[in-house]
C-alpha cells in the first residue's frame, strides 16, 4: 500500500463515524478544507472520501452547492423504517439454517449500534447476497437516527433484548412479529425522533 492509501483510509473511517455517530445535524455542510485541518490531512482524501459518502447516500453534494448531509423529513423518515421492515420479513422468509454470527449482537459496544449488528445477522441469513448489501446501505442510514432514538423511546434496551433472545433461540415467527412492532413503534415515534437528531449539538471531528 502506497502512502497515500493509509491516509485516504484513515479520513474516509474518520469521517464516516463522525456522521454515523449523529454527531452532525441533517442537512449542514462539510467544508472539506476545515475536515482536512482537523484530520491533519490534505484536501485531496478528504474530497476522496466525500464522495465515496455520496456514493453510499450519507452525504449530497450538486453544482455549486459543496458536500453536506442529506435533509430528512418525517415521511422520508417513515420510508426508511418501513423499507428495513420489508427488507428484514424478506430475509426472514428466504433464510435457512442457524443466524450466522447471531453472537455478536450481544458484544456490540454502544446501545446504538445493536440494531445493525441484529439485522446484518438477519439479513446474512438469507442466500440472496442482495438482502445483506442492502441492509448494510439503511444501516448506515439510520445509524444517526438510532442515536437519537435512544433519547425518545422508552426502555430501546428491554426491547432490543427481546429481539436478541428470538435471534440467538432461532425463533422465526416470533421475531418476525416483534420486528414488524419494533418498526412500527418507530414510525409512531418519527416526529418525535426527528426533532431529537435535528436538536442534538455538532461536535468537533478529530
Amino acid at each position: 500500500m502506497n502512502a497515500a492509501g493509509p491516509t485516504a483510509e484513515r479520513v474516509y473511517d474518520a469521517i464516516k463515524a463522525h456522521l454515523l455517530e449523529g454527531r452532525v445535524k441533517p442537512g449542514a455542510r462539510l467544508d472539506p478544507a476545515q475536515l482536512a485541518d482537523r484530520l491533519h490531512s490534505s484536501v485531496t482524501p478528504v474530497r476522496a472520501a466525500l464522495n465515496i459518502l455520496v456514493g453510499e447516500g450519507l452525504v449530497q453534494t450538486g453544482t455549486g452547492e459543496g458536500f453536506h448531509l442529506p435533509l430528512i423529513d418525517e415521511p422520508a423518515l417513515k420510508d426508511l423504517y418501513a423499507w428495513n421492515a420489508d427488507i428484514l420479513t424478506i430475509a426472514l422468509r428466504a433464510g435457512t439454517g442457524a443466524f450466522p454470527e447471531a453472537k455478536s449482537v450481544e458484544i456490540a459496544q454502544h446501545p446504538w449500534m445493536r440494531p445493525a449488528a441484529l439485522f446484518a445477522a438477519i439479513a446474512r441469513r438469507s442466500p440472496n447476497l442482495e438482502h445483506a448489501r442492502a441492509m448494510a446501505g439503511l444501516n448506515d442510514r439510520l445509524q444517526a437516527v438510532r442515536v437519537a432514538e435512544q433519547a425518545v423511546l422508552p426502555e430501546p434496551a428491554a426491547e432490543l433484548d427481546r429481539l436478541d433472545g428470538l435471534l440467538l433461540a432461532e425463533n422465526t415467527a416470533p421475531l418476525r412479529s416483534e420486528l414488524l412492532r419494533y418498526h412500527r413503534r418507530r414510525i409512531g415515534s418519527a416526529a418525535a425522533i426527528l426533532r431529537q437528531l435535528y436538536r442534538m449539538p455538532d461536535a468537533n471531528l478529530g
